[in-house]
């Protein structure tokens, strides 16, 4: 496996210790992080995530971007307004976009209960 798909499965693994309307809520809005990226863009997207939540997706997309371009606490940076190269900011889009794959395919698998 890759290093963001190992890094995705750790992320929902951590999920699995919450409540069941926490998971619900992650589940259902990672299952829709890519659309929303395509959308909005990086920024667009976590700004709404940070309003409406749940913050576990913040710091899952802060450390799937971590995994693949070494930047860390990327999604702060969009947050607290700061200056962000147009270069870095599309590396960091496009890493997004490989892991949000990878987050949603494992939220399906860990969290979704429409199978029992």
């Amino acid at each position: 496996m890759t290093p963001v798909a190992i890094k995705a499965a750790e992320c929902v693994k951590t999920m699995l210790t919450k409540d069941e309307k926490t998971k619900e809520k992650y589940l259902s809005r990672v299952t829709g992080l890519g659309s929303m990226i395509v959308q909005n863009g990086l920024a667009g997207t976590v700004l709404f995530v940070k309003i409406k939540g749940p913050e576990e997706v913040i710091q899952h997309l802060n450390e799937l971007i971590e995994v693949q371009t070494g930047q860390k606490d990327f999604c702060s940076l969009i947050i607290g307004g700061k200056s962000i190269s147009q270069h870095e900011y599309i590396k960091a889009q496009f890493a997004v976009m490989e892991g949000v794959k990878w987050l949603r395919r494992y939220a399906e698998i860990f969290l979704n209960k429409e199978e029992e």
